[in-house]
């Protein structure tokens, strides 16, 4: 609040000889304007000049100019902008930009293309159905990531075969608690399908009649606050391959704490040219570490791999 500066002539007293009616009016008016000026009254209640916008930093003028002349000088009052944005580095492998209220964190750890490796007993197998499937009938109940492929007794495991693992931590929130993020991956697959791989390479894929490729993505508390956000027996460690495991104990994903599994099940010769792009919205904690992982599975595609992945986190503005 402005202590200092020109301030406004004071009103002079009313007159003694008025009409009762017309007194007390202009008495209200001169209390009102009193509290308005600030003479009297809350000092909450008066009213806001430019030099208490100034003097705040809110807003600039130049001192040499009158600031409500349209002649003299540059008139404009000049907004500035209360500086909102973040400034600090989040993890060594990652680039935050800067956006006012809001944060986007890039992946840039990844080369150019993301292999993915697959077992030689996976050849062999026929076309593998989407991984809701459980590998040893109870296992991984509603682990997309574990399944077992038809006809054999192989258990697939997206999870397993790609090096796609992003680990990023959230901004401080100013207000705290819980904030939503927009989650997006994307890449471009690229390998050699052929529409009967059993026919054309019988040799590596006797049983496929079709090309297939499964994408997990999976955003998943880092093991570091895993047990100390969740209870500890409710603890997948961070990772996709072992949460809703039977063996492990209560290790489900926790929606309430942002925790997603998202599957994509592509079939066809133009799988290898089907670009990925998965977005979604969690709520995450502030200042935590989270893992975004990749799984895929591949039958029938002959050096299966993504191009260009990128993994891209940006904080709403809420």
């Amino acid at each position: 609040m402005a202590t200092s500066g020109s301030k406004p002539p004071s009103l002079p007293p009313l007159p003694t000889n008025l009409d009762p009616q017309l007194r007390n009016y202009l008495k209200q008016v001169d209390t009102h304007l009193k509290v308005k000026a600030g003479d009297s009254g809350n000092p909450k209640d008066r009213n806001l000049t430019l030099r208490d916008l100034e003097e705040s930093g809110i807003v600039s003028s130049a001192n040499t100019v009158n600031d409500f002349s349209i002649t003299a000088g540059d008139p404009t009052v000049k907004f500035i902008a209360p500086n909102q944005l973040i400034t600090d580095q989040v993890g060594e492998e990652n680039t935050l930009k800067k956006f006012s209220k809001t944060s986007i964190i890039l992946a840039s750890s990844f080369s150019t293309s993301v292999g993915v490796g697959l077992p030689s007993a996976l050849g062999q197998a026929s076309n593998h159905s989407f991984l809701s499937t459980s590998q040893g009938g109870s296992d991984y109940v509603t682990n997309h990531t574990r399944g077992t492929e038809p006809n054999s007794n192989f258990p697939a495991n997206t999870s397993q075969y790609v090096g796609g693992t992003f680990d990023f931590t959230t901004a401080k929130h100013v207000r705290g608690g819980k904030k939503p993020y927009l989650i997006t991956i994307s890449a471009r697959r690229f390998g050699i399908a052929y529409a009967n791989p059993s026919f054309s390479l019988p040799q590596l894929y006797p049983n496929a009649t079709q090309p297939y490729w499964t994408d997990t993505i999976v955003l998943l508390l880092h093991a570091d606050n895993v047990g100390t956000i969740l209870p500890s027996q409710n603890s997948h460690g961070g990772s996709m391959e072992n949460y809703n495991n039977s063996f492990l104990g209560q290790t489900f994903l926790n929606s309430s704490e942002g925790e997603v599994q998202l599957s994509n099940f592509r079939v066809g010769i133009d799988v290898v040219l089907n670009p990925m792009y998965v977005s979604f919205v969690s709520n995450l904690r502030s200042e935590t570490k989270y893992r975004l992982d990749l799984g895929a599975l591949t039958t029938g595609v002959q050096s299966p791999q993504y191009n260009s992945l990128q993994y891209t986190i940006q904080g709403l503005t809420t």
